[in-house]
């Protein structure tokens, strides 16, 4: 079976190629907004997260924690390199408004197949993370060009 061509700025790309560019697109554009792509396409027998990224900021020594449990942890021994959060990213890319907007790809049931996966990475880190954001990227490539939608905590 042979893949869908579809032309873009002169240059022919199967479905495969596109979706491969979109996700570089969004890895670039989330490493230019401090994040760390700590992994791409991760497989599991529940399905693939695209990209997961991480965010670790400098944590102050004297900074208000938000729980008790939180700042114990932290007194236990785990050092603040191991506070952050981790985004599990969904990327749509399209190259046109054809089949509507590439986040309403994103089903109830895609989203539950990227929770189940997103599961069983965190569970082979040997990483704290206190916050998991579930999002997607919606990348358009028209005439060469990419516009990035950055859809945060949408499922």
């Amino acid at each position: 079976m042979e893949a869908k061509r579809v032309q873009d700025g002169g240059e022919v790309l199967d479905r495969l190629e596109i979706g491969k560019r979109g996700e570089e697109i969004a890895a670039a554009f989330l490493e230019r907004n401090g994040l760390d792509i700590a992994e791409r396409n991760f497989h599991c027998r529940w399905g693939e997260v695209d990209l997961v990224a991480v965010f670790m900021p400098e944590v102050d020594e004297a900074a208000q924690f938000w729980d008790e449990e939180a700042e114990e942890q932290i007194r236990k021994g785990r050092s603040n390199e191991n506070r952050g959060t981790v985004r599990f990213v969904e990327v749509k890319t399209r190259t046109g408004m054809n089949y509507g907007t590439p986040g309403e790809a994103v089903t109830y049931a895609k989203q539950q197949k990227i929770k189940k996966t997103a599961l069983t990475w965190l569970q082979k880190q040997e990483q704290y993370y206190p916050c998991i954001c579930f999002d997607v990227i919606e990348v358009w490539v028209i005439d060469n060009t990419a516009k990035i939608r950055w859809l945060k905590n949408c499922f």
